[in-house]
């Protein structure tokens, strides 16, 4: 056969290839809806009828014998329905695999737990496993909302019974004097003016936790020692400690810089949260400690209590609006913190506002520690 002959012979056979693959494609599209093991086999179909086309076309351009072009259309022919079986016992071993994926995709949106298993083909067994792990995405986030939304609730409702509770108060004394029945006037208007500042420190929090939570706190930041601003809130609770029978002291590292870039009103308020709370937990005779250190490019406030301390399961919620622990954390006698559940959140806003967090743990002594981790000013 001549060179000019093979090309032709070449031409003719990739021609009759692109013409089949062309109405296969045209068959592919029409039938889009089809079985995936369709869809192999027409693959197939089509590449056996190609092969099948050149066979007669190199029969022809080659002049053999009747007897030798039936042989090797004999052979093409076979082949090609060898390929076609073969094809459909594959393709239904991917139908099934496809059969797993759709029922797992079906099993994610009626919220059914979605469970990874063999697929006989890398791709599908990737893309169940993404739909497996998606599925525990999603239920984790699922209880997320649902741990949110309940304790949104018990918020709101400690919210309105530490309203409700001061406005009972004030009404009724405010009665008892419209009507003349109070024997001493000046005592009645100091209790009113005592439930007034609880209420107006419960709305200060709730708008303090609206602000951080919409990252709309605004600090007004200078160079100042947090070892001061610790100090100063010491001295503001330290009656209240007495009065409970609390030891309160404090503990500033020596020759360790604790200056860093902050509001001090908004600090001062953290370390105020941070002590009321020491406070609210620790027995009559017990002790809590205010320490102040640096290390590294950091500033470290504790407030570490002698306290039943967190329940494990606990540690992880502690800075969580409107959370209450278990009974291992139970409220003292000293209600110093109210009922809402605030006075935490605030402290991890506030010190995320300056760069810093807020983390809790349990003393290996026993008690809770509480601590406040900020950026050391240069």
């Amino acid at each position: 056969m001549s060179g000019t002959d093979l090309l032709l012979v070449i031409a003719v056979s990739a021609a009759i290839a692109a013409a089949v693959g062309f109405v296969a494609w045209l068959l592919l599209r029409r039938f889009a809806w089809a079985p995936i093991v369709v869809h192999l086999v027409t693959v197939v179909v089509a590449a056996v009828a190609s092969v099948v086309g050149g066979v007669l076309v190199a029969t022809q351009a080659m002049y053999l014998s009747d007897h030798d072009a039936q042989i090797a259309l004999a052979i093409a022919v076979t082949s090609g329905v060898v390929a076609i079986l073969t094809a459909s016992i594959l393709g239904a071993e991917i139908a099934r695999a496809a059969r797993v994926l759709r029922s797992a995709a079906e099993d994610l949106g009626r919220g059914v737990p979605v469970e990874s298993r063999p697929l006989p083909i890398g791709e599908f067994r990737a893309v169940l496993d993404e739909l497996a792990a998606s599925d525990a995405r999603i239920r984790a986030a699922r209880e997320e909302v649902e741990r949110q939304e309940q304790a949104r609730r018990e918020l709101v409702t400690r919210v309105a019974h530490d309203l409700r509770v001061p406005l009972a108060g004030i009404r009724a004394q405010a009665e008892a004097l419209q009507d003349g029945l109070a024997p001493d006037p000046d005592r009645y208007l100091a209790r009113i003016a005592s439930q007034v500042d609880r209420l107006d420190a419960l709305v200060a929090d709730l708008f303090a936790v609206s602000q951080i939570d919409a990252g709309t706190l605004r600090l007004r930041t200078e160079r100042l020692s947090l070892a001061d601003v610790a100090s100063d809130a010491v001295a503001e609770l330290r009656g209240l400690a007495d009065g409970a029978g609390v030891r309160l002291d404090l503990a500033v590292a020596p020759e360790t810089s604790t200056v860093v870039e902050g509001d001090a009103l908004q600090l001062g308020r953290a370390v105020a949260n941070l002590l009321a709370n020491a406070l609210q937990h620790t027995p009559s005779g017990g002790r809590v400690l205010v320490s102040v250190d640096g290390a590294g490019d950091e500033v470290r406030l504790a407030v570490a209590d002698s306290g039943p301390g967190f329940a494990e399961e606990d540690l992880a919620h502690a800075f969580e609006a409107g959370w209450r622990g278990s009974s291992a954390r139970s409220p003292h006698r000293l209600d110093v913190t109210g009922g809402a559940g605030l006075g935490l959140a605030i402290v991890r806003g506030i010190a995320r506002a300056h760069g810093g967090d807020a983390s809790a743990s349990n003393a290996p002594e026993g008690g809770a520690v509480l601590a406040v981790t900020l950026p050391r000013s240069a």
